[in-house]
C-alpha cells in the first residue's frame, strides 16, 4: 500500500513539473498584425496528460520487495476501515423462583421375613382298643392256637376253645367263632364260624370245642373267639354286632 502512495506522489510530481516547462517556452505575444512573410506560429498542441494510478492494488499482494524505499512527503490516502455488523447479545436468563426438583432416592421396600413354618409332628397312633371280654355272662376260659396249625397261606390254622356260662342258667345265641384281625381292622370276610345257629344255648356248664381257619393273605394278623346274638343269618352276613369272649392272639402267615 506504501509502495503504490508513493508512486502516485511521483507521478503527480512528474505531470506538475511537464506543465511548468511548457509554460516557459511560450514567448510572449506580439500585438497589431503580422508582416509579410513572416512565419505564423502553429498553436502548440497541448502536453499529454499522464493520469496517476490511484486505483488500490490487488489484495493478497502486501508489502512487496520494495518496502524500504523512503515513503516522501505525499499524503498518505485514506485506508478503509471494516465496519462489523453488531453482533445481537443473547438474552440473559431472568433467574426464577421456581425449585428445581431433587431426585430422591427410592426407599427400599421392607423385607418381610415369613415365619418358619414348625416341621410337622408325627401323630401319634392311638393304640387299639382291647376288645372287652365277655357279653350277657359267657366268657372264654380258653382260647389258644394248636401245634398243628400250618401258619401259611391257607393253611390250617387249628385252635381250641372253652366257653364258661357264668349267668348258671341258658344263654341263647346264635353264631360263635373266630374273628381275624389284620392291621388293627376286623377282617370279617375271613370270619370262621364254629358253633351255633338259629336257637342255640349255652348250658350253665359251658362249651367246649375245636375248629380251624384258613388265611389267604401273608402277613401279621390277631384271631379272638367272638359271639353275636343278633340272628343267625345276620350274624353270618356281617349285620349284627359282635362280641369278644377272649383276648387277642397273634399269628404271622409267611
Amino acid at each position: 500500500m506504501k509502495q503504490h502512495q508513493i508512486a502516485a506522489a511521483l507521478a503527480a510530481f512528474l505531470l506538475s513539473g511537464l506543465l511548468m516547462g511548457c509554460g516557459g517556452d511560450q514567448e510572449p505575444a506580439t500585438t497589431g498584425e503580422p508582416t509579410a512573410g513572416a512565419v505564423v506560429d502553429q498553436p502548440t498542441k497541448p502536453p499529454p496528460v499522464v493520469a496517476a494510478n490511484t486505483a488500490a492494488p490487488p489484495a493478497g499482494d502486501g508489502q512487496s520487495e520494495n518496502n524500504d524505499a523512503p515513503a516522501g512527503d505525499a499524503p498518505a490516502l485514506p485506508t478503509a476501515i471494516p465496519t462489523e455488523a453488531p453482533t445481537e447479545a443473547p438474552p440473559t436468563e431472568i433467574p426464577t423462583d421456581t425449585p428445581v426438583p431433587t431426585a430422591v432416592p427410592p426407599t427400599a421396600a421392607p423385607v418381610v421375613v415369613q415365619p418358619t413354618a414348625a416341621p410337622p409332628t408325627a401323630t401319634a397312633v392311638p393304640p387299639t382298643p382291647v376288645p372287652q371280654v365277655g357279653a350277657n355272662g359267657l366268657i372264654a376260659s380258653n382260647f389258644a392256637i394248636q401245634d398243628r396249625a400250618e401258619l401259611t397261606p391257607n393253611g390250617s390254622i387249628w385252635f381250641e376253645f372253652n366257653v364258661a356260662n357264668q349267668t348258671g342258667s341258658d344263654v341263647s345265641y346264635n353264631a360263635i367263632g373266630v374273628m381275624p384281625r389284620k392291621g388293627g381292622v376286623d377282617r370279617p370276610e375271613w370270619y370262621q364260624q364254629s358253633y351255633g345257629g338259629p336257637d342255640s344255648i349255652i348250658k350253665p356248664g359251658g362249651l367246649q370245642w375245636e375248629d380251624r381257619i384258613r388265611l389267604p393273605e401273608i402277613g401279621d394278623y390277631t384271631l379272638r373267639l367272638v359271639v353275636c346274638f343278633d340272628g343267625f343269618d345276620a350274624c353270618l352276613q356281617q349285620r349284627g354286632t359282635w362280641h369278644s369272649l377272649s383276648p387277642e392272639v397273634p399269628v404271622s402267615i409267611r
